[in-house]
């Protein structure tokens, strides 16, 4: 078992976010990727330029789609 409380790599971020039906839509304020996800009262923004997005960030965001953390973690086993 690995630290599950770690950042992850923005490229494995974004091809959960594809996997999951979200779209990109816009630069959010020039420094920020805004995306849109099917089912999501808001829009996911994170710093699409940085290498990793924060723990705390992409758990926020993940609420926001209505996926556990467990399977985030499992899908990101599979599939980064």
């Amino acid at each position: 078992m690995g630290n599950y409380r770690r950042p992850i790599p923005t490229r494995c971020w974004v091809r959960f976010l594809k996997a999951h039906g979200c779209r990109f839509v816009s630069k959010h304020r020039t420094s920020h990727d805004k995306w849109e996800c099917p089912g999501c009262f808001r829009p996911i923004i994170f710093r699409g330029a940085d290498k990793e997005v924060p723990f705390v960030h992409f758990t926020n965001d993940l609420e926001t789609m209505g996926v556990s953390l467990e399977y985030f973690w499992e899908w990101v086993r599979k599939n980064c």
